[in-house]
């Protein structure tokens, strides 16, 4: 099996079920050796901010010295940067490989049982593999969606479970209510376990968190949001302090600083289970965090933001930076999901854009650039609509006004970064 092999067999996989418990992937599991059972984890869930907590937690570790396993989901560069250890992407081979074994046992599970394993079950399963059969000291493993009933969940211990900022989501599977949500994503908390929760959360998610954590007898943190300090120090630019600590932000926003109290936090429980984390082990792996597409700062003359936010969470986020920083005038680049309430997001950035281009994404839930222009016009003057986001940035680069920002969606950002890296 070559590598494009192993990618094209891993996308044909169904994406979505009734939950069965993952049956086909225990199974698969199995007869790998259960891999995952040899790992220790830093389990992370939450609506926005598991990528950049994931990502934050992954350096620390590896600045401490520790061998770590992350992994990401969705992908932003390549296929392969959602298999990674101490910031190595999975070699195409060795996926090649281990796809090979999982597509064996898939069929034996399928003439045995007539189960079929989900993509982001073989994901996941590979993921466990890979890190064991690789002797990782440690896995950052991030949730796909919800935590209760996500593939991720079938592992029976984290050292430490974060619960990230929660909002409205995924609601056809989650719930219509935050509790709800909540719910579902503390499905991934262990008995006994720490679980460190996002400090701005909403009251009755946390409340949801809390009473899950008593239940299990899990200790419960959570940052004082009256200790923690942001200040902006230059242009995309700011400060953290907080736990006695002063961190210049990899990323930029106040939701950041938040993101990046629960990855102290959480560090700090790793310490009880005797890892060996100085302060400034956090404060370095922090602070050299590299995470694409998350606010990202393609270029500064003339300026291009690249962001994967996809819901009104994501997109406040953004405004936040966008109002920080003075910026106005932006010409977009947009594409949106139609379960992601695109025409409050447009119009939430009414002050921030003045020529707007909507492109296309790809999946059943998809808006047209037509449906997405139609919805932007009563809230723009200058609406056009482009084939691909390629076409679009190169039209929209011929007059950026104060800069180019393309958002709306990780796999938009995906082809987007691409692009304008050649450029």
């Amino acid at each position: 099996m070559t590598y494009q092999q192993a990618v094209d067999y891993i996308h044909s996989r169904p994406r979505f079920k009734n939950t069965d418990n993952h049956k086909a992937m225990r199974k698969l599991l199995d007869y790998l050796g259960n891999p995952q059972d040899n790992l220790k984890f830093v389990h992370i869930a939450g609506t926005n901010g598991k990528g950049s907590c994931a990502a934050m937690s992954a350096n620390v570790l590896k600045t401490a010295g520790y061998k770590v396993g992350l992994n990401v989901s969705p992908f932003v560069v390549e296929f392969t940067e959602r298999f990674q250890i101490n910031g190595q992407y999975i070699p195409k081979d060795k996926l090649a490989e281990i796809t090979e074994k999982i597509k064996f046992y898939q069929e034996k599970i399928l003439a045995e049982d007539s189960l079929e394993l989900l993509e982001f079950e073989i994901v996941t399963a590979l993921a466990f593999y890979y890190y064991n059969q690789e002797n990782c000291d440690i896995v950052v493993l991030e949730v796909g969606i919800g935590g209760l009933l996500d593939s991720t969940n079938v592992i029976k211990d984290s050292l430490v479970s974060c619960i990230m900022n929660i909002s409205f989501d995924h609601t056809n599977i989650l719930g219509n209510t935050l509790s709800e949500i909540a719910y579902q994503k503390a499905g991934i908390i262990k008995q006994g376990r720490p679980i460190v929760c996002y400090p701005a959360q909403e009251a009755s998610a946390l409340e949801t968190i809390k009473a899950v954590a008593d239940g299990k007898n899990a200790p419960f943190v959570l940052p004082d949001i009256n200790d923690i300090k942001t200040t902006v120090t230059g242009f995309m630019q700011s400060t953290l302090e907080y736990d006695g600590k002063k961190i210049t932000q990899a990323f930029t926003g106040k939701h950041q600083s938040y993101n990046a109290t629960v990855v102290i936090e959480a560090m700090k429980q790793l310490r009880n289970f005797g890892f060996d984390i100085s302060d400034e082990d956090i404060v370095k792996g922090i602070e050299n965090t590299k995470f694409p597409a998350r606010i990202e700062v393609i270029r500064q003359e003339p300026l291009i933001i690249l962001d994967g936010g996809h819901n009104v969470d994501g997109v406040t986020a953004l405004l936040n930076v966008l109002k920080e920083n003075n910026i106005t005038g932006l010409t977009a680049v947009w594409a949106s999901l139609s379960d992601k309430e695109p025409e409050k997001i447009i119009q939430m950035m009414t002050p921030y854009i003045d020529v707007l281009y909507t492109v296309p994404l790809y999946g059943a839930r998809a808006l047209t650039p037509q449906q997405l222009a139609d919805m932007a016009r009563p809230y723009f003057k200058d609406v056009h609509t482009a084939d691909s986001v390629e076409s679009a940035i190169d039209m929209a680069m011929e007059t950026p006004g104060s800069g180019l920002l393309v958002f709306g969606s990780l796999y938009l950002a995906a082809d987007a970064r691409n692009h304008l890296l050649q450029k």
